[in-house]
């Protein structure tokens, strides 16, 4: 005698742990995500109602002594600040109706197939979503989106005298304003910051903003196709001045890219990364003067940012970067698929970070 037979139910922890494997091969589609996957820098079951860490903001001083007697003073120097960034969460669902599982109800494969395309469809979806958020500004009006590195990349125009922009943003309730929190800064003679020296505390919070359009620049016409290797050669030169470190690549939107290829001359060419752990990962990269170099979908039109590897780290609250659970509607008779993340990028100190973008 004929009978319907029960709808096999999928455990959350199979799912999860499904998940979690059909995700590895996704991530490898962003350069972005790959890169900080490999380095260990996506981390997980973090907790507390907010990300809150301390960045060093102020270096101590010598002080020129008088000879003898040695007279040494003892101050409480407060060299770092608190910074405060909060959880965002992203979510999506599917369903798979009654007669779904009606149709394919005599044969186990056949349900579990359903199931597992609904979930390969929405892990490829949900990281392809996910990997544009990076480059985003979670403090725009309105936004619940991560804090992705144009969240602290705002501008006032440019400094004066100077090739870069003036920094004028609130990144994880501090601000990147030169000089905001003290010290003072010397630039060189007929120029502005970066150039010069100063006290680390004048610039501890703000990113180096290249303007490649900016009337400085050698060339005749300020275009990124005219201007790039002067704008990342000044780029490289100062982010390793004022923080000891020179990015690890830089990420340009395709356009961009295109157009830096696109201007060399027959006899010049930007070289084929050769030996890198991005190349090892899947991604074609190039190199200019050590700098790694390289494109993907969802880079902001015209931008371009310079990262440093050990300044980034991707929280998430879960276990896994994504997650799911299951229910089943009653009054439909419908199976629920939800899938989230609670997480968000921490920038350890966006001075440790740089871009090129057109300011003027």
């Amino acid at each position: 005698m004929a009978h319907i037979e029960a709808t096999p139910r999928i455990s959350t922890s199979v799912l999860n742990a499904y998940i979690r494997k059909k995700i590895e091969p996704v991530f490898h589609r962003s350069v972005l995500l790959s890169m900080m996957k490999s380095k260990g820098l996506i981390t997980y079951k973090n907790d507390g109602k907010e990300i809150v860490w301390f960045p060093r903001f102020r270096r101590r001083d010598i002080v020129a002594g008088m000879g003898n007697p040695v007279s040494i003073s003892f101050p409480q120097t407060a060299t770092n600040k608190e910074a405060r960034l909060p959880w965002r969460q992203y979510q999506m669902g599917e369903s798979v109706t009654k007669f779904e599982r009606l149709v394919g109800q005599k044969s186990e494969t056949t349900i579990y197939k359903i199931y597992e395309t609904a979930i390969d469809q929405m892990s490829r979806d949900f990281v392809d979503a996910f990997a544009p958020k990076l480059y985003g500004d979670g403090n725009a009006t309105g936004s619940r989106d991560i804090h992705g590195f144009n969240s602290c990349m705002a501008t006032d125009g440019v400094v004066t005298n100077s090739k870069v922009g003036d920094p004028n943003d609130l990144y994880a309730n501090l601000y990147t304003n030169l000089g905001y929190y003290g010290g003072s800064w010397t630039p060189d003679t007929g120029d502005g910051w970066p150039t010069g020296t100063g006290d680390s505390i004048y610039r501890a919070w703000s990113p180096l903003i290249v303007d490649y359009t900016n009337t400085g620049w050698g060339a005749t016409t300020k275009t990124w196709a005219n201007t790039w290797q002067e704008v990342l050669n000044y780029a490289m030169t100062y982010m390793a001045i004022l923080q000891d470190r020179v990015p690890d690549i830089l990420i340009l939107s395709p356009k961009m890219l295109y157009q830096a290829k696109a201007s060399l001359e027959s006899k010049q060419r930007l070289e084929i990364t050769q030996n890198s752990e991005a190349v090892k990962l899947g991604h074609k990269t190039l190199s200019y003067e050590g700098l790694e170099i390289a494109t993907e979908y969802g880079v902001p039109d015209a931008e371009g940012f310079l990262l440093s590897w050990d300044a980034l780290e991707l929280k998430s609250m879960q276990g896994q970067l994504v997650e799911t659970a299951t229910d089943n509607d009653i009054t439909t008779s419908t199976d629920l698929i939800a899938m989230d993340a609670y997480l968000n990028l921490v920038i350890e100190a966006p001075s440790f970070l740089g871009k090129v973008a057109k300011i003027t």
